[in-house]
């Protein structure tokens, strides 16, 4: 089984163009994953750098047919003329999903540090000759220590459960 993690970032590259489909030729360039998770991910995030709004969760699903998209939206707020603003992780699949989960991630208060809500996405897949194998994608908070030490606590909690 071959799985590519991967922080797109909204799908910006260092050129600061925001491009999905780079994103998807790039990922299929490093090799023919069977399971791919991408983190910041976002649909509607029109005042992201190099951002139109465009719903990059559908563009990259589109971008790999055969695969089960599943998504993580962690942070759901409205935004121009009822859109809404998402924003979180995608898991792609071309191995069978027999079942996923959204686990939304602890977010204790840290006055120095304003974040946002982080979630982790858990999808049992069937690989082939191993049979079921349990995988998972977030993306921890990144300025706040606190924060990340309660979000690895908190899949810590999951994984034993």
């Amino acid at each position: 089984m071959k799985l590519l993690s991967w922080n797109i970032q909204w799908c910006r590259g260092v050129d600061g163009r925001v491009d999905a489909q780079r994103i998807a030729r790039e990922a299929r360039a490093m090799g023919n994953a069977d399971v791919i998770c991408l983190q910041e991910v976002a649909r509607g995030f029109d005042t992201l750098a190099g951002s139109g709004g465009e719903d990059q969760f559908a563009l990259l699903a589109a971008a790999f047919p055969g695969y089960t998209a599943i998504e993580g939206v962690a942070v759901d707020a409205p935004g121009e003329g009822g859109r809404r603003r998402q924003f979180g992780n995608l898991l792609l699949s071309r191995l069978p999903v027999r079942q996923a989960w959204r686990h939304l991630l602890p977010w204790p208060a840290d006055a120095a540090h304003a974040d946002m809500q982080r979630v982790a996405i858990e999808a049992v897949v069937e690989a082939p000759t191993v049979g079921a194998v349990r995988v998972t994608t977030t993306h921890l908070a990144y300025y706040s220590a606190a924060q990340r030490l309660a979000q690895v606590d908190g899949l810590r909690d999951l994984h034993t459960a």
